[in-house]
């Protein structure tokens, strides 16, 4: 195939992966991450005290306060569509250091691998979230390891000092790293002193963070394989499908093993063991291992399947028609992924929260609301910090395990619950429907329903004055982030 059109199929792919990736969806952190970005950016500096919260009983330890301020800076200079674009790019780096990995393979095997890798990363990248530097940090890092060079691997501290800041995944990457380490010394032992340094000084650059140790801390606290969130429940839970990726990987790795075909199968086969392990047991891993596995496998798909020289290839008008038409290809696809996505990051699903209550909740006067976890940043974004909340997205950074408790709790209406609220007497109250216990216990309990529908209710207290307003007319609001 000929430089030129290997180019532009390459343009083509990239592009496409970036237009793909400018359609985003909601989630329930994204209203948090971006305040908290944003405040960061008007203070310039970090709090350990939550503003938005009446119920913290733990110091915030911040430890995505840097991609926050990057998704704050996007969102300042663009709004929504600085999101996206970020996003976008991100992802976009990622493309390009995997299709770089594989720029020895054949076309249709690095494709073919494509399709896996896209199967078996899009529930990450989906969404704009801070997970998206761990997957663009180990990523990167994965190449490090895999090239030849002994020199790049100095470029792991400053990765993993950027990496700490950004997102807690950085303690999978340091342990990635530490098991290829393991695994390189016992096949090189004359190497041990240059990878117990690159170790060692990766570790400490985790340290060059505003919080220094205690952020390993707040690590060792909080990173646990046994949390009720849904992306870290066992992958033996998830739908059939989604063992697709993880399983094509996995057997990718038993094959380098197998074959042995060059002398670093060691430290790959480790390391994309332990990715492989962690991912049964925590689903949100699953993408991190497949991306991995695309990179440092290539190598052993590079000498199976070999890319056709230039010289070798008879068919130099298809293959340039091809790249003319992927190139031609890739634009329609762009220009219609920008069409149906620009400026719209769409809030949607079973999660999302009832606007008829939210916009009652923004004539509230100062005060503190019990409300869901899906729902506390949405309410922190539209009427934080005069409204305090008492549960969020950001569960154990500021919330203990038994203020969680507490929290749910309330959520189910048991004794212990409804023992709390009596003691907290909040202002308002806004839960989902299906907490029909304590929406008959506030009732009961001098409070007044403002709304009732198919997926909340929300109570006042009845010494405040009601949030509604005879001949009020509901405003509809767009289904897109941050209405």
């Amino acid at each position: 195939m000929t430089p030129g059109v290997t180019r532009s199929l390459s343009l083509a792919a990239i592009v496409v992966v970036f237009a793909a990736a400018l359609s985003s969806r909601a989630d329930a952190d994204l209203w948090g991450h971006v305040r908290f970005g944003l405040d960061t950016l008007h203070t310039g500096r970090l709090t350990a005290v939550d503003p938005y919260s009446f119920t913290q009983d733990t110091p915030w330890i911040n430890h995505e306060w840097l991609s926050e301020v990057q998704m704050g800076s996007a969102y300042a200079a663009a709004g929504p569509t600085g999101l996206q674009f970020l996003k976008a790019i991100i992802v976009s780096v990622v493309t390009v250091l995997t299709w770089n990995a594989l720029a020895r393979v054949r076309l249709g095997v690095r494709l073919l691998v494509f399709l896996v890798l896209f199967l078996g990363t899009i529930h990450m990248w989906a969404t704009i979230r801070p997970q998206l530097w761990t997957l663009l940090c180990l990523a990167l890092t994965c190449r490090i390891l895999q090239s030849p060079s002994p020199h790049l691997r100095w470029w792991l501290p400053p990765v993993f000092a950027f990496w700490a800041n950004c997102h807690g995944g950085w303690v999978l990457g340091l342990g990635v790293l530490g098991v290829w380490a393991a695994a390189s010394v016992a096949e090189r032992p004359v190497e041990w002193r240059r990878w117990a340094l690159v170790v060692v000084a990766s570790g400490l650059a985790t340290l060059a963070n505003p919080y220094g140790w205690r952020l390993w801390e707040f690590v060792v606290r909080t990173v646990r394989v046994a949390r009720s969130i849904e992306e870290w429940q066992p992958l033996w839970r998830a739908p059939g499908l989604n063992w697709v990726p993880w399983c094509v990987a996995s057997a990718a790795v038993l094959w380098i093993v197998v074959v042995r075909r060059t002398d670093r199968w060691l430290p790959t086969a480790f390391a994309l063991a332990t990715l492989a392990y962690g991912a049964v047991r925590v689903q949100r891993i699953e993408s991190l291992f497949v991306v991995s596995a695309v990179i440092l496998v290539a190598p052993w798909l590079a000498a199976e399947w070999p890319a056709a020289s230039w010289a070798e290839d008879r068919s130099t008008r298809l293959r340039v028609m091809t790249g003319v038409a992927a190139v031609t290809c890739a634009g329609a696809v762009t220009g219609w992924f920008l069409w149906r996505s620009w400026g719209c990051i769409p809030v949607f699903g079973a999660w999302a929260p009832d606007p008829s209550a939210a916009q009652l909740l923004e004539r509230a006067e100062p005060g503190r609301l019990v409300t869901f976890f899906d729902w506390g940043e949405y309410a922190i974004w539209h009427v934080g910090p005069r409204l305090r909340v008492s549960m969020d997205g950001r569960r154990e950074t500021v919330y203990s395990d038994a203020r969680i408790a507490e929290h749910d709790a309330i959520v189910a209406g048991s004794p212990a619950g409804l023992a709390t609220l009596e003691a907290w007497r909040p202002e308002y109250v806004w839960l989902p429907a299906r907490s029909v216990t304590t929406k008959r216990w506030l009732e009961a309990h001098d409070y007044r329903i403002e709304s009732d529908t198919d997926r909340s209710f929300l109570a006042t207290r009845a010494d405040l004055p009601s949030l509604r307003t005879a001949g009020l007319v509901s405003r509809p609001r767009p289904a897109c982030f941050p209405n």
